[in-house]
């Protein structure tokens, strides 16, 4: 159900970003094309994993807390 729910909810989102960076300036958009658009979202998808690495190693590194 939670797979149906993030899916349903998602995808809209998704086709709104894509033709926001896929279409020309004179249609709203901002004329990326195809590869400026994928360049972007792999970016965007490189900096959410290298920032949650980071994290994770930071959090390793530190250790459990004896807080509890």
């Amino acid at each position: 159900m939670l797979f149906w729910i993030a899916f349903v909810l998602t995808r809209p989102f998704g086709a709104t970003l894509g033709d926001v960076l896929t279409k020309p300036h004179e249609k709203g958009g901002l004329g990326f094309g195809t590869i400026g658009s994928s360049i972007v979202l792999v970016s965007i998808l490189g900096v959410c994993i290298l920032f949650t690495t980071l994290k994770q190693r930071r959090l390793t590194v530190a250790g459990p807390s004896n807080d509890e």
